[in-house]
């Protein structure tokens, strides 16, 4: 009891002293950090730094020396490898994930930032992950956080966030070039770099290319076949600026570009060719003042999407400002104000007005410190969101330009108790409320079309609501030894009002219309349930392991019926069974990694373009990758990769396309 009395001490002092000198998710150094305490720490939740076993969310925090041990080439491959991480791989680059709940195409219910960007595409509602302008180099740590974070995170923070961290150019000079070639002639080239001038200035610069072959079409999915036998291409590129202009302001600029060219499939299940032309640029002012640590944030996100069905532009415009103080040593306090300006041309049908929205937030979080025990961390984030559209849509349409200036107002919070019993380890309780705001695509979205030779539309619906997300939940992390540690949770997600899709059948029939119109509309609810069970071990000498398993049942009470209504089916598509291993060795030059992923059964909808969906059924599958890698040196490393080896040139785990194995041969030089 002393000995763990005084260690925690030891921590609220270390983090005060952190804290005071103005540590935020963007000036933390978190490997010093990381290294002082034994576990990742973040500042991600509270903006106040924590060490992970602290945090009053379930988060994983995924480290570069874990990226570097994978057999994976994005973001989603790696993410797979945790519980309560649902993903299905629709393409090469179109990998999906969600979290506690069915990984559907365009998943629309997952927050995603890069260093407090939103990279979510709010125009269509979904996270593009291939065009993410960030290297798995230059990444710090990778944030997990599960289960509705909107007053943490903020907008659509509904069912989780991934929270992406890259590497401080504050904090040291760094330089690494990377290329991976495949058996098959594909590649991908990366360099990420930074360096220090003097000690007021540092910066970061990235770039990466890759063009390898699409992934074979799904059994069922004909409509993808002439879609996969083009390649893959991706291009990316950033560069951050950190300015200290005092001692206690800090400045941050940064701009990036992405251009991809993928196979895909869409929300409403239909096969995909899609262009990617995306540019943002940001600026942050950090500030250590007699009132906390303020900080300013401005970024712009600008598309430009070819999609199968026409093209779309669109712009987001942020501003964001908070202070993070103490009052006296137990409560942290954070205040907060956002302004989101989010604007999107008239889609598909140029002549029907550009359209968007405007919206203000207000936000407050306080936690409190009951004693070395007991903490408390509440939220509350208050949204006014205003649509309006500029012109009249055509008179074929059901909607005038005054239906689209609309409202809503909605309240989203966090709780959570965090207890630190005297038999050891953490336990949380915790309850959250999302909101899931309808995207420009579900309000303002207008084509007129053909099915079966006969006239209909495909129309966005301004009387869309707001979906709501509840999730409540226990964790209990601790070590079971001092080489083993366990991390369980019991949790239940339930969204109402989801955000539907087009119907498969008529809306609006005439004489209400001139021509049959299929709307985009609220389809009822969805509800899972479920527990996770991980343990990690890492036993003197070179070995180390992990082994999660995951369990998870959803239950539809969804509108319509399939084949009728529209084509949901959470029940089907989320699999009750997930289960995650990996072994590995660890030399002083050579390291050695085995992972292996069960995916119980599931089916998922398949829509030819306007046709009829099918439902597919996805067997239960394994998937074993490994990978093994050798450092010569400080400057010069080579690895193997085989990720999926066992499915050979193709294995049915998604409706639009086949998984396969990938094997692929990396060198880095780091200098």
């Amino acid at each position: 009891m002393k000995m763990q009395s005084l260690t925690t001490s030891i921590s609220v002092l270390a983090l005060t002293v952190a804290f005071s000198a103005a540590a935020s998710a963007q000036s933390l150094d978190y490997t010093a950090m990381s290294e002082l305490f034994g576990e990742p720490v973040t500042a991600g939740a509270t903006g106040a730094p924590q060490r992970a076993s602290d945090v009053p969310a379930t988060m994983i925090i995924i480290t570069q020396a874990d990226i570097e041990r994978f057999p994976e080439y994005d973001i989603p491959g790696i993410l797979r490898h945790y519980a309560g991480i649902d993903y299905n791989r629709y393409g090469y680059g179109d990998g999906q994930v969600s979290i506690r709940g069915a990984a559907t195409p365009y998943s629309p219910r997952l927050l995603v930032l890069v260093n407090g960007r939103e990279v979510y595409l709010d125009s269509y509602g979904y996270t593009a992950w291939s065009t993410l302008p960030v290297q798995l180099e230059e990444i710090q740590q990778i944030e997990v956080v599960k289960g509705a974070q909107s007053a943490l995170y903020g907008f659509n923070a509904v069912a989780g966030v991934v929270n992406i961290i890259t590497r401080n150019p504050q904090h040291g000079n760094y330089a690494t070039a990377r290329v991976n070639v495949e058996t098959d002639g594909g590649f991908d080239a990366a360099f990420v770099g930074a360096r220090q001038f003097g000690d007021r200035a540092a910066v970061r610069v990235s770039y990466g290319n890759a063009e390898t072959s699409e992934l074979p079409a799904g059994v069922n999915a004909t409509s993808a076949i002439a879609l996969a036998t083009s390649d893959f291409h991706r291009e990316t590129g950033a560069v951050e600026g950190r300015f200290a202009l005092t001692n206690k302001v800090n400045l941050t600029a940064e701009a990036t570009f992405t251009n991809v060219d993928q196979s895909e499939m869409t929300s409403v299940y239909t096969s995909a060719r899609a262009l990617y032309e995306l540019r943002s640029y940001k600026v942050e002012l950090e500030a250590d003042t007699d009132y906390g640590v303020i900080s300013a944030l401005a970024y712009r996100n600008e598309s430009e999407i070819a999609y199968s069905f026409g093209p779309l532009s669109a712009e987001l415009t942020t501003f964001r400002v908070q202070d993070l103080f103490k009052v006296g040593t137990n409560n942290t306090f954070r205040i907060g104000a956002e302004y989101r300006d989010g604007q999107t041309a008239s889609f598909p049908d140029p002549g029907n007005g550009d359209f968007g929205y405007e919206s203000m937030a207000a936000s407050v979080m306080w936690n409190h410190k009951f004693s070395n025990t007991w903490d408390l961390t509440l939220a509350g984030r208050y949204d006014v969101v205003d649509w309006s559209r500029d012109g009249a849509p055509t008179a074929l349409y059901s909607f005038t330009q005054d239906d689209y200036s609309v409202s809503f107002e909605e309240f989203s919070y966090n709780a959570a108790l965090v207890w630190r019993p005297s038999f050891g380890g953490s336990m949380r309780f915790m309850a959250g409320r999302g909101i899931q705001a309808p995207t420009s695509f579900d309000i303002g979205f207008t084509l007129q079309t053909t099915a079966g030779g006969n006239p209909i539309i495909l129309s966005g619906n301004p009387n869309m609501v707001p979906s709501i997300v509840d999730s409540f939940e226990v964790a209990y992390d601790r070590s079971l030894t001092p080489t083993i540690d366990m991390r369980a949770a019991v949790f239940m997600q339930d969204t109402s009002d989801v955000r539907g899709q087009f119907g498969l059948f008529p809306d609006l029939l005439p004489p209400a219309v001139t021509i049959p119109t299929l709307l985009f509309d609220n389809r009822g609810d969805t509800t899972t349930t479920g527990f996770e069970l991980g343990f990690a071990g890492d036993p003197e000498g070179h070995w180390d392991w992990d082994a999660n398993y995951t369990y998870q049942k959803t239950e539809d009470d969804l509108d319509g019926t399939f084949g009728l209504g529209h084509v949901q089916n959470f029940e089907g598509a989320t699999p009750t069974h997930l289960f995650n291993g990996h072994l590995g060795w660890t030399g002083e030059q050579l390291s050695v990694d085995g992972f292996v992923n069960y995916v119980a059964d599931t089916t998922s909808p398949l829509q030819p373009v306007f046709g009829v969906p099918t439902q597919v059924d996805i067997d239960a599958y394994v998937a074993v990758s490994l990978r093994a890698g050798y450092r010569f040196n400080d400057h010069v490393a080579v690895s193997v990769n085989a990720q999926n080896a066992n499915f050979g040139d193709g294995e049915n785990t998604g409706a639009n396309a086949q998984g396969e194995s990938r094997v692929w041969f990396g060198l880095s030089s780091s200098f």
